[in-house]
C-alpha cells in the first residue's frame, strides 16, 4: 500500500484505525531497526517504538507532506531516542571510565568492536554524531539527512567525513585498526 493511500485512510474517521494498522505494518520493522541500533536493549527499543507510534498516531493529521512520510516518522523516532537517552543519562551513577575492566593493557577484544564504535561515536560533537548515525547505521541518503537536519548536503558530507576521520584516529590509537 502506498504512503498516500495509507494517509487517506488515516484521515477518514471510518478508516482511521485501518490506515494506522497499515502504517504500523509497513514501517514497524524499519523503525525498530533504526531505534535498536541506538539503544542498548530490545526492551528499550520496544518502548521507544511504542512511544513513537503513539506520537505518530496523535499527530498524523498534522503531517503536511513537506518531507517523505518515512522521514517524518524517522524524526519522531529519533527524538524519542534522544528523550530516552536523556532519561538514562540522568539515572547513571557510575560512568564507564570509572569501571575497571580487568583487561591487560594493549589487549584488544575484537568481540567488542561494536561497543568501541559506539563509544567513539558518542565522543563526537553532536552534529557529527547525528550525521554519522543517520548515514552509517540508518543508511539514509544525504538528501534525506539534509531534510531532517535542515542543512546542506555539502555540510553533511563534511561532517560525515570529519566523523569518520576521528573514529579512525581513535581506533588507531587503541590499535583496533
Amino acid at each position: 500500500m502506498t504512503d498516500e493511500a495509507i494517509l487517506q485512510l488515516t484521515r477518514q474517521p471510518a478508516t482511521q484505525e485501518e490506515g494506522f494498522r497499515q502504517l504500523v505494518w509497513k514501517y514497524q520493522q524499519r523503525l525498530y531497526n533504526i531505534v535498536r541500533r541506538k539503544v542498548s536493549s530490545h526492551e528499550d527499543a520496544d518502548d521507544i517504538l511504542q512511544n513513537t507510534f503513539v506520537k505518530i498516531f496523535r499527530h498524523i493529521k498534522g503531517y503536511e507532506g513537506r518531507s517523505e512520510l518515512f522521514t517524518w516518522m524517522y524524526r519522531i523516532a529519533s527524538n524519542e531516542v534522544i528523550n530516552h537517552q536523556k532519561q538514562i543519562s540522568r539515572m547513571k551513577i557510575v560512568s564507564l571510565e570509572d569501571q575497571d575492566t580487568g583487561m591487560a593493557e594493549g589487549y584488544v577484544n575484537t568481540d567488542d568492536i561494536p561497543g568501541s564504535l559506539e563509544k567513539a561515536v558518542a565522543g563526537l560533537p553532536e552534529r557529527q554524531q547525528m550525521v554519522f548515525r543517520m548515514r552509517y547505521f540508518d543508511e539514509l541518503s544525504y538528501k534525506q539527512i539534509a531534510e531532517l537536519l535542515q542543512l546542506t548536503e555539502g555540510a553533511l558530507k563534511a561532517s560525515f567525513h570529519h566523523a569518520v576521520r576521528k573514529i579512525e584516529e581513535e581506533f588507531r590509537a587503541k590499535q583496533i585498526l
